[in-house]
């Protein structure tokens, strides 16, 4: 019996989507829009968080497409539950940063504001892949007990 294909591609789609978000201005000073990348790397070279767990995040950051391209070609090539299990991993922690980005897009009193662009596409793409894993999971668990 084929294996639904439809949590992989709904996986996939939201994988395209967290990646295209982390390009996308997530804050702004003055006329400039920084996207997560340029964000994180300054503040890593400002040194503006003095959490050393907070600092290998923000370096690992630079890592969300390769990762998302190691879980397509896990989808890809029918290591579903593999790739769904990295899917979620990513998607959880994608979400959570461009969640935690979003609340904080409340107050733009400073010089600094949160762009809503980048962390409400991250955030959607992160549900969405989250949503495509655990399909996955369902299909893949179904599967096996029949």
């Amino acid at each position: 019996m084929q294996r639904s294909r439809i949590g992989p591609a709904v996986a996939a789609l939201g994988l395209v989507l967290v990646v295209a978000g982390t390009f996308l201005p997530w804050f702004r000073s003055g006329s400039v829009s920084r996207s997560s990348y340029a964000a994180a790397g300054l503040a890593d070279r400002l040194a503006l968080l003095d959490d050393p767990l907070a600092g290998t995040g923000l370096r690992a950051w630079v890592a969300v497409p390769a990762l998302a391209a190691v879980c397509l070609v896990l989808l890809v090539c029918g290591l579903a539950r593999t790739g769904a299990t990295l899917t979620a991993i990513l998607a959880i922690t994608g979400g959570t940063v461009a969640l935690i980005a979003t609340v904080q897009a409340g107050g733009t009193t400073g010089v600094v504001s949160v762009s809503l662009a980048g962390p409400v596409t991250t955030l959607g793409g992160s549900a969405l892949a989250l949503a495509g894993a655990v399909g996955t999971f369902i299909t893949a668990r179904a599967g096996r007990t029949r």
